[in-house]
């Protein structure tokens, strides 16, 4: 008979090595994404039944970075959250804005998608600068009860604010000249002036900086509470795309315009 100390070793060896085969049996296991897939260029269906995208692309990325094999999980929107907490996947990635109540309930990576934000002028007035001394006195157009609407009222004080039910209307007063330049999220504005006809009058005059995070800090993955590796693993990987030039390749696949 072994004496009692060599038994809780060989126990204690034992155990160690279960603990190992556990942990490096859930390394090998794909990470699973759930996601919405009816958002172009976000995440959509592609010609052949599977997942495509913005996120999808990058998410792929992130996942050879750290070494892991993804899968994607198609969920409506209201059944993503609670598929999530349920254990149906690992996170969610599917345009999420971070938000102080999704914060407290759940950990979200850092911001992977943050949407620049657009002035639009006609071309015979397009200003010389995007600042509130050079915009005073210029009439703004924005989305009634829009973030964009309080970026213009928050930094731009003296240029006088026109609010609209709808994107559109304000584009089509600032085609009729009765407003100086519009204010919005630049995929919407730029797919205005590709489109419509009557956006010939006018251009783009210039990013606006929103270092407050008026509207919004962006779109982050959501995964969680608690599931603090993940997230490391996740940020580390997201910031080396960033600075080895993926990030910026895979976003010139679905967008007109730098990010």
């Amino acid at each position: 008979m072994l004496p009692a100390f060599v038994s809780l070793a060989f126990a204690a060896l034992a155990f160690a090595a279960l603990a190992g085969d556990a942990g490096k049996a859930a390394e090998d296991k794909p990470l699973v994404f759930l996601s919405e897939a009816a958002h172009p260029p976000y995440a959509y269906w592609g010609p052949k039944g599977e997942m495509a995208g913005f996120e999808i692309d990058l998410m792929n990325a992130i996942c050879a970075r750290i070494k892991r094999s993804c899968l994607f999980k198609h969920r409506e929107f209201e059944r993503l959250t609670p598929s999530l907490l349920g254990g149906k996947g690992d996170a969610i990635m599917s345009s999420f804005e971070i938000t102080d109540e999704r914060r407290d309930k759940f950990t979200l990576s850092d911001p992977y998608f943050r949407m620049p934000i657009l002035f639009v002028a006609r071309k015979d007035a397009l200003p010389n600068a995007l600042t509130p001394e050079a915009l005073a006195d210029h009439s703004i157009g924005a989305l009634r009860d829009s973030p964009y609407a309080s970026l213009a009222e928050e930094h731009f004080p003296k240029s006088p604010l026109s609010t609209y039910a709808t994107q559109i209307e304000a584009n089509l007063d600032l085609a009729a000249d009765r407003v100086d330049l519009v204010i919005g999220d630049e995929m919407s504005l730029r797919d205005w002036l590709k489109t419509a006809p009557e956006a010939s009058c006018c251009a783009s005059a210039g990013r606006v900086d929103d270092p407050t995070h008026i509207a919004g800090e962006g779109f982050a993955v959501v995964m969680r509470k608690g599931e603090d590796a993940l997230k490391a693993k996740i940020d580390g990987a997201l910031k080396e795309v960033r600075a080895d030039g993926t990030y910026a390749i895979i976003a010139r696949k679905y967008f007109d315009f730098d990010l």
